[in-house]
Order: structure tokens, then C-alpha cells, then sequence
């Protein structure tokens, strides 16, 4: 089949479907005029996400196939709604929403195509498939596995990690895990692990990674899947290639044979990967790809710290900053570590208007959330803001619905969406009736289908989609004084399909409602989420960590410190020498540093207008933060300094 070719004419569309977007310059012209398998290597800001969706648009003009369509692939579900937003803003791109095309995350589309048929057509339950869910079940099981319990308890640092992600991996199904180490092969306490999972697997809980090795096990015994997928998908576009680990990409490339014009968009400066991936072993970019080098997010004041930690590739550039806001290194006391975000808020406040500060976010982001260091504070995200670990899971390690029932952090900020919202409400439901046991949910898995169910099973759902309506819109459910009630609401309107043994006193007594760890003091609040008082306004400041901002911009961006693992030191700390003088990272540098060096690169190039990094003033040798100060960086001092002798100067 013959991909429709783009012309030089084709682009002028782009003017009345991007009107405020400019698609003149010739790496994005290029780009979009590429009609073979081709990389393209594009700097953060510099419309990556947008281009594609721009050529996405161009080509469903000109597609003219009814029963084969594109396949458009993605890692996050923001870049995923972010090229639907683009395409559904004209008619000819909605056209790609829709049979016989996809538009999806990677996890997603292994779903949907390999993995849950065969489990389907094998028999299997799959009740859900989430990491932080599996993880509490793996945890509260591991209870009653004696011999594995105690080899975890003399393992503190590597077991728990590797009880809360067992995986499987490969068509084979063998034990895996993504963190951590378990006992050796053969030894009673690795049976358990086995028997841990399998009993998980029976039940229907599985890891975002499991669904790979399901993947594998039906191209293994389905060998003509790549035939029948390739001539459904002649056109592959995969956004964000950085971040596919080497298994994803080894399956991927297994999938779509020669036939497929398969073209990727990435940056390999971004490239963050889970413990124990090696980036060297990547394909991403490959000889002979496309360069996108300039940025519209950022000016040229933030972009200078961008390139200072730049690990690969041609230099990001940006333009020129005349009257920027310059970027500020904070500089704190130990005993001052818990004052740094309010002292950023205050920063902004001052800085900025109220109509300034309504363009976009404000956030805190450290690249761990928690860690074992030793060292001065701060060494993770728990050490400036303590509240920001509260488990998602109940004691006894099960889901919690006081979770699923949270406000959304949009809620009174932007527009919430509400497919996520009523699928979190409809999964309460469905568990509080399980915890019931209540037959009328015997044989539901899927929450999404929960109403149909029902009514096809002869029950009156109309009490429960009143339920749901009303636990999707509402705010407030799971504060301390609504909780109660909110639980009456529930067994009011479900009471019809339990047993009749179940009064009002034991629906409220289930394990299901019991509060998260440590919510009793979140209350007013979700813990990622901070509001700063400054002269009669205020400010909200997100919290989060490195990768969980990634495709994001930020109005402001304050970068807190880590201690990084396996490099065994403070990342800002270790990059301040290249920030203050510009000096690019020795060739020599080990992979645990180069890793720490693109955290530092996706977390500087969030803001739009004001870049902030804060460190303890015991790492920053006087030498760098004069060389910082004489570009015209702002220093913000907090709390009282401690004698000390003069920093050495790290070299990397």
C-alpha cells in the first residue's frame, strides 16, 4: 500500500486549522513532508506533539482505505488527549478517532490487540490492570507467606520493592520483577513469590508490564498476528519513543514487519527509565533522523540552564529573553528545608499578578518522592513537603473506594474529565458490592459495563446510575464530615442487590470504606497541593515528581534537589558546575550520572517564564553560586548558615 504524499501545498491548510501555530520554519516543514520511516529528534517545547497531530490532520484528508487506517501510539494519556483534542477540532481529523484507525497509549493498544483476547479467549479474569493496585494486594498477601515474609523482612531495601512489582516476562510467563531482587531460583521462599503472583494472576490483578508478556505468548502461538496488525496499520506514529524501554520496542518492532512505514518523535535528552534500564540499548534516534532544535516554550534565560544539562544531540535554542525573568537559585539551611516551597510562593507573588500567575501551574518537582540517604536534607520530594506520601491502599492492603471517591485535583480548577470520573465511581460501586456479596456483580469484571450488566441480569439500575451521577458531580465526598454520609448515600442506592443478611450497619462496617493511611490528616486537601498566603492573595503549588510532569509546561517550575540512586549523590549538587560555567558533561561520565542529568534536563525545560532551582547551601560551593550570580541569576538565601568549610567542587 502507498502512504498518501505530502506536498508543500498541503501545508497551507495547516494555517486555518492551526491559526495560531507557525509551520514555516524547515525542520517542522521537514518534518511534516517526511514520508518514509524516519526519526525525529525534537528539543522540549518545540511542538513535537503538536507537529504530529498537524501531520495527522493532513493525512486524513487523504486517506481513502475504509478497512486500514493509522495507527498513532503514545506513553501518556496527556500527549494521547492532547493529538484527539487537535484532531477533533475539524471534521476531516475526527475521521481518525474512530474505526479503522488508533489512537492510544502503547499500554493501550497492547490491550486491546493482543494481550486481553488471548486472556479472554483463554478463560482468564482480568479484574484490573494498575501497579499501585497490584502492589497493596502483593503486599497484604505477602502476610501469609512465611518462608518469603522473613526472607523480605532480612532483605528491607531489595525485597519489598520486588514484592510490590513481580511480573511476568516473556511468552514464557517467567517470574520477573522491576525493583528490588528476590531469593535465588529453586529456594522455598522464590516458590512463594511464584505462588504470590500466581494466586494475583487468578484473581485478575495484574502490572501494566504483565500485559506484555501476555503480548509475547499470543504472537508465539499466533505467528500470523504481525501480518493481520501490519495490514490493518500501513502508517505507525509513535510520540514520546524515548521513553519505550527496550522491551516495548523489541515487541513493537516484532508486530509491524517491513511493510509498515513506522515514523518516531522523541527526545533522547528525556529519556527517564525504571530501575535497571539501559539506555544503551535503544534504537532511538536512529542515523539519519530528523532535527527539531528550537523551542517555543521557553526564552533564552531558561533554555541556557536547558543546555547545561543537555546530555545529547544538537543544542536546544530558544529566543532571545530581553526583560525575562532571570532564573533563581535558592539556597537553604538545613533547618530551613521545610520553609523552601513557601518561600517559592512568596518568590511568585511577588514577582508576578494574579493575571500572570492564571497562564498556567505552578510546581514543585523533586526527582524522588522518598529515599534512604543519609545525607543533609533534602534528599527527596517527603523531606520539603512530609504530607505528599499518604497510601492509596486500606490496611488491609486492599483498594480503597475513599480513594476512587477523591475529588480530582481539577475539580475548581479546570475542567474535569468526566469519562475518568465516572469510571473511578462506577469501580467504588462495584467493589463495595463485591465486599457485600452481592450475587448481582457475580460475573462483572469490567466497572465500565457495570449499569448494562445489571439491567440485562433483570436488577433496576436506575438507583445506581443515580448513584453514579450524583458521586461524579458532587465534590467533597471523602472529607472527614461527608464520609458518613456519603457511605449511607451508597448503601441506599445499592441496598436492592445485597443480601438481605447485609443491614446498614455492616455495609458501613466493610473493609472497602476504611480511610487511606494517614488521610485522617489530609482532609482539607489532596497532599500533592500547597496554598501560599502573601499580603491578602494566594497561590496554589502543585507537588509532584520529575516523571510525573514530563510532557507538561508549567507557568513556573521549582526544581528541589535528590539524592539520586545509583549515582549516590545530590543531582543538583552534581550538575552545579556545568549550570554555573556551561562546561558540558564529561564523556567519561558513568550512566547513573547521565541519568541524573536528563531528570535535570525535563525539569528545567517545564516553565514558560520562571525557572527555580533550591539546594541545601552546603552543596553549593561559593565558587558556582558567584559564577550564577554574575550571569544575572537571582540567589535567595533561607535560614541561618551553619559554619562550614569551603565546598570542593565536584567534577563530572
Amino acid at each position: 500500500m502507498t502512504i498518501p504524499v505530502l506536498t508543500a501545498a498541503d501545508l497551507e491548510v495547516l494555517t486555518i486549522a492551526f491559526p495560531t501555530l507557525d509551520f514555516t520554519s524547515p525542520e517542522r516543514r521537514a518534518v511534516l513532508l517526511e514520508g518514509g520511516s524516519r526519526d525525529v529528534q525534537a528539543a522540549p517545547g518545540s511542538g513535537k506533539t503538536t507537529l504530529l497531530a498537524a501531520k495527522l490532520l493532513l493525512m486524513s484528508g487523504k486517506w481513502t482505505h475504509p478497512g486500514r487506517g493509522i495507527c498513532v501510539l503514545s506513553h501518556t494519556n496527556v500527549a494521547r488527549e492532547e493529538i484527539s483534542k487537535r484532531l477533533s477540532a475539524t471534521a476531516t481529523g475526527a475521521r481518525l478517532l474512530g474505526y479503522p484507525h488508533f489512537v492510544g497509549t502503547i499500554h493501550a493498544f497492547v490491550n486491546q490487540f493482543l494481550a486481553l483476547p488471548l486472556l479472554r479467549s483463554d478463560g482468564e479474569v482480568v479484574d484490573v490492570v494498575d501497579n499501585d493496585i497490584f502492589a497493596a494486594r502483593a503486599m497484604s498477601l505477602l502476610q501469609y507467606k512465611w518462608k518469603l515474609k522473613a526472607w523480605v523482612k532480612n532483605n528491607p531495601h531489595n525485597g519489598p520493592k520486588a514484592i510490590a512489582s513481580l511480573r511476568y516476562e516473556g511468552a514464557e510467563l517467567v517470574l520477573g520483577w522491576e525493583e528490588g531482587d528476590l531469593p535465588g531460583v529453586g529456594s522455598p521462599s522464590r516458590a512463594e513469590a511464584q505462588a504470590l503472583k500466581d494466586q494475583l494472576r487468578a484473581k485478575g490483578v495484574f502490572r501494566f508490564d504483565d500485559m506484555f508478556a501476555f503480548a509475547e505468548r499470543l504472537m508465539v502461538r499466533f505467528p500470523d498476528i504481525t501480518k493481520r496488525l501490519s495490514y490493518r496499520f500501513p502508517l505507525v506514529l509513535i510520540d514520546e519513543m524515548q521513553d519505550t524501554s527496550r522491551e516495548q520496542e523489541d515487541l513493537l518492532s516484532r508486530i509491524f514487519d517491513d511493510t509498515v512505514v513506522i515514523q518516531r518523535y522523541g527526545d533522547r535528552n528525556q529519556r527517564i527509565l525504571g530501575p535497571g534500564g539501559d539506555s544503551t540499548k535503544l534504537t532511538f534516534p536512529r542515523i539519519g533522523h530528523l532535527n527539531v532544535t528550537s523551542t517555543m516554550r521557553f526564552p533564552e534565560s531558561i533554555a541556557g540552564v536547558v543546555r547545561s544539562v543537555q546530555v545529547h544531540g544538537e543544542a536546544v535554542t530558544a529566543p532571545a529573553s530581553p526583560g525575562a525573568h532571570p532564573p533563581v537559585l535558592m539556597l537553604y539551611d538545613t533547618k530551613a528545608v521545610a520553609e523552601v516551597i513557601d518561600a517559592f510562593g512568596n518568590h511568585m507573588l511577588s514577582a508576578f499578578s494574579d493575571d500572570e500567575l492564571r497562564r498556567g501551574p505552578v510546581k514543585a518537582i523533586c526527582a524522588r518522592k522518598q529515599g534512604e540517604s543519609k545525607s543533609l536534607p533534602g534528599r527527596h520530594l517527603c523531606d520539603y513537603w512530609p504530607a505528599f506520601l499518604a497510601s492509596a491502599a486500606t490496611s488491609t492492603g486492599h483498594e480503597s473506594i475513599h480513594r476512587l471517591l477523591a475529588d480530582p485535583r481539577e475539580f475548581g480548577v479546570k475542567a474535569v474529565n468526566l469519562e475518568l470520573r465516572v469510571r473511578d465511581v462506577k469501580r467504588a460501586i462495584l467493589l463495595a458490592l463485591r465486599a457485600a456479596k452481592s450475587v448481582a456483580v457475580n460475573d462483572i469484571r469490567d466497572p465500565v459495563y457495570l449499569l448494562r450488566r445489571l439491567e440485562m441480569a433483570g436488577f433496576d439500575a436506575a438507583p445506581v446510575r443515580s448513584l453514579c451521577q450524583y458521586l461524579a458531580t458532587e465534590r467533597g465526598h471523602t472529607a472527614a464530615a461527608n464520609w458518613p454520609a456519603c457511605v449511607d448515600s451508597m448503601f441506599a442506592a445499592l441496598e436492592h442487590l445485597m443480601p438481605p443478611a447485609t443491614d446498614h450497619a455492616a455495609f458501613r462496617a466493610l473493609d472497602v470504606f476504611e480511610a487511606p493511611v494517614g488521610a485522617e490528616a489530609l482532609q482539607i486537601g489532596p497532599t500533592n497541593q500547597h496554598v501560599v498566603l502573601h499580603e491578602q492573595r494566594s497561590l496554589t503549588i502543585h507537588l509532584g515528581t520529575v516523571a510525573s510532569v514530563k510532557g507538561e509546561t508549567h507557568f513556573a517550575t521549582l526544581v528541589l534537589e535528590a539524592h539520586g540512586y545509583p549515582a549516590k549523590c545530590h543531582d543538583l549538587e552534581g550538575a552545579l558546575h556545568s549550570i554555573a560555567t556551561g562546561a558540558a558533561l564529561s564523556h567519561k561520565a558513568t550512566e547513573s550520572t547521565r541519568s541524573f542529568y536528563r531528570n535535570l534536563y525535563v525539569a528545567a525545560s517545564r516553565p514558560t517564564n520562571l525557572l527555580c532551582l533550591a539546594m541545601n547551601r552546603e552543596r553549593a560551593p561559593d565558587v558556582h553560586v558567584q559564577a550564577l550570580r554574575d550571569r544575572g541569576w537571582t540567589v535567595v538565601l533561607l535560614g541561618e548558615p551553619s559554619a562550614k568549610p569551603a565546598a570542593a567542587v565536584p567534577s563530572y
